[in-house]
C-alpha cells in the first residue's frame, strides 16, 4: 500500500510541475530557429539571460516572448531537461531570453539538448521549429494566450501578438542576419517537431492519447531514426 500511494504522490506532483497556467508571455510567436545548435559557452559567458523559465515546453519557448518593452526579446535558447522526456508535451527545459543577438559562427552543435529561436526575422531558419503547444495531461494540441492560460483547441489568432515590441516609440533593431544564408538539405529536412530524448536513445514523446471525436487527427512522434544529428560541430553555413 506504501508503494501505490507512493506512486500516486509522485505522479500528483509531477501533474502540478506541468499543469496550467503556463509560464506567463507575449502570445508573440519566432520568427526564425536552430535546432541542435546554440550559443558556444563563450558567447554565453558574455551574455547574460534577461529572464529564464524553467520546466516549460519548447514549443512555448518558440511561441512566446517574455521580457517588456523597452526590453525587446530578440533571441531565446532552450536547455531540454531530459528527465522529462516521457511527459505530453515534451521536450521539457529551461527557456532563456535575451536582448542581445549571436552572429552564425558563434553557435555550436548539441544534439537534442539545445534549441534556439529567433524574432523579428533577424536570424535562424524560418519558422518555428516546433508543433503546438500540447496538452501536459494528453499531449492535445491547442495554445496559449498572453494571459499564461492554455486553451485546447485550434488557435484564435487574432489574439496573437507577433511584432508586438515594433508598435513601442523609440522601437530599435540590430543588424540580422544575412538573407542569402543557405542551409543544408540535412537541417531542412527534420521532423516537425524536436525528439525527446538522448542522442542515442529512442524518441521518447508519448504523443497524444486517443480523442473521443474520431475527426481528430492523433499527432504521432516520429522515431528517433528520423533526426539527423548535426553533421558539423558549428553552424553549417
Amino acid at each position: 500500500m506504501t508503494g501505490i500511494w507512493a506512486k500516486i504522490l509522485v505522479s500528483t506532483l509531477m501533474l502540478c510541475v506541468f499543469m496550467w497556467p503556463f509560464a506567463s508571455a507575449n502570445w508573440d510567436e519566432a520568427t526564425g530557429h536552430l535546432r541542435d545548435y546554440r550559443p558556444s559557452n563563450t558567447w554565453l559567458s558574455r551574455n547574460r539571460p534577461r529572464l529564464c523559465s524553467k520546466n516549460i515546453q519548447v514549443s512555448e519557448c518558440a511561441r512566446n516572448t517574455r521580457l517588456h518593452f523597452p526590453d525587446v526579446q530578440l533571441f531565446a535558447t532552450f536547455s531540454v531537461q531530459h528527465a522529462d522526456d516521457r511527459y505530453h508535451g515534451c521536450p521539457y527545459g529551461i527557456c532563456c531570453a535575451y536582448t542581445v543577438l549571436p552572429s552564425p559562427r558563434d553557435f555550436v552543435a548539441d544534439f537534442t539538448n539545445s534549441h534556439s529561436f529567433f524574432w523579428h526575422n533577424l536570424g535562424g531558419m524560418p519558422g518555428l521549429g516546433t508543433n503546438a503547444i500540447r496538452n501536459p495531461q494528453t499531449g492535445a494540441a491547442g495554445y496559449e494566450t498572453s494571459d499564461g492560460v492554455f486553451h485546447e483547441g485550434v488557435p484564435n489568432t487574432k489574439l496573437r501578438q507577433n511584432g508586438h515590441d515594433s508598435h513601442y516609440p523609440g522601437f530599435r533593431l540590430p543588424q540580422g542576419w544575412s538573407s542569402k544564408i543557405s542551409y543544408p538539405s540535412w537541417m531542412l529536412k527534420q521532423p516537425p517537431h524536436p525528439k525527446c530524448g538522448t542522442p542515442n536513445a529512442p524518441n521518447l514523446d508519448p504523443g497524444q492519447q486517443p480523442q473521443r471525436n474520431a475527426g481528430v487527427k492523433i499527432y504521432l512522434p516520429a522515431p528517433a531514426a528520423a533526426y539527423s544529428p548535426p553533421r558539423s560541430s558549428r553552424l553549417p553555413i
